[in-house]
């Protein structure tokens, strides 16, 4: 069995799908062994439904977008394991039957919400089939975030992500980050916390000792600014993985017994 900290590593487990894939060696410079593209899908108001006529043919569009195609070269020249990540925003539970029907996100290794409304946030925390719940940092979380929530989501293996690099273009976005934290902290003890880039291009990424000394900030204490890029990082992807593999049997057996047995 391989180790899994020689397969991850330190992980950045949201950059932008814009950023330029020719330039994410630079990522691997600065310590990180494992990325995730993330796609972001904006909620979308239901539209009308139309009258058909019976002639025309009923075609049903899948709200969640391809993932972004990774070129051979990239591949073949990276080091760095590269996952799949989709964000989607919601209001309520009409989201389910979406997420059922959508062929697409199941082409993703990585599904994270963002809940825009209280009743919302409920969902996330106890029914839906998400990895990891987050907010946009340039808007301050417009609900209260429960200690009885908070631990219901961490007790279903679902993640609190903290991204930083909103903090770097604007003060808002980084009181914002720091507040969110500190709140995690107060109501969880800052379990199940990710920190991830959100990086649109290379300036905005930072070193895994950088990240590491920004947990500090974040209300983090020393084991857990190791933990959210590696520790937990690895936690999620193990989990997305059992999740893509569904239920299973395995049977374990002493190797030493079987021989002398024949």
């Amino acid at each position: 069995m391989q180790n899994v900290d020689r397969i991850w590593g330190f992980c950045d487990l949201f950059v932008d799908k814009s950023y330029d894939l020719n330039k994410v060696n630079l990522i691997e410079m600065l310590g990180f062994n494992t990325i995730a593209l993330n796609t972001h899908v904006e909620e979308v108001s239901e539209e009308p439904k139309k009258k058909k006529k019976k002639s025309e043919p009923t075609e049903a569009k899948d709200f969640v977008p391809l993932p972004v195609e990774i070129p051979e070269e990239i591949k073949k020249n990276s080091k760095l394991n590269i996952l799949q990540r989709v964000t989607i925003e919601f209001s309520d539970s009409s989201i389910a039957p979406k997420l059922n029907k959508s062929e697409n996100i199941k082409k993703y290794d990585i599904i994270a919400v963002v809940p825009k409304t209280l009743q919302a946030f409920q969902y996330a925390c106890g029914s839906l089939d998400i990895d990891v719940i987050t907010f946009d940092p340039q808007i301050r979380i417009p609900f209260k975030v429960s200690r009885k929530l908070y631990r219901q989501a961490v007790e279903r293996g679902i993640f609190f992500e903290l991204m930083y690099s909103a903090a770097i273009r604007d003060s808002m976005s980084r009181k914002n980050i720091i507040s969110t934290a500190h709140n995690y902290h107060a109501v969880g003890k800052s379990k199940n916390i990710i920190v991830t880039s959100g990086a649109q291009n290379c300036a905005q990424c930072r070193g895994v000792h950088d990240v590491i000394n920004l947990g500090f900030i974040l209300g983090l204490n020393s084991n857990q600014c190791l933990e959210v890029i590696r520790d937990n990082a690895q936690r999620l992807i193990l989990k997305t993985q059992g999740r893509k593999c569904g239920k299973h049997y395995m049977e374990v057996c002493n190797l030493e017994v079987n021989e002398n047995k024949t």
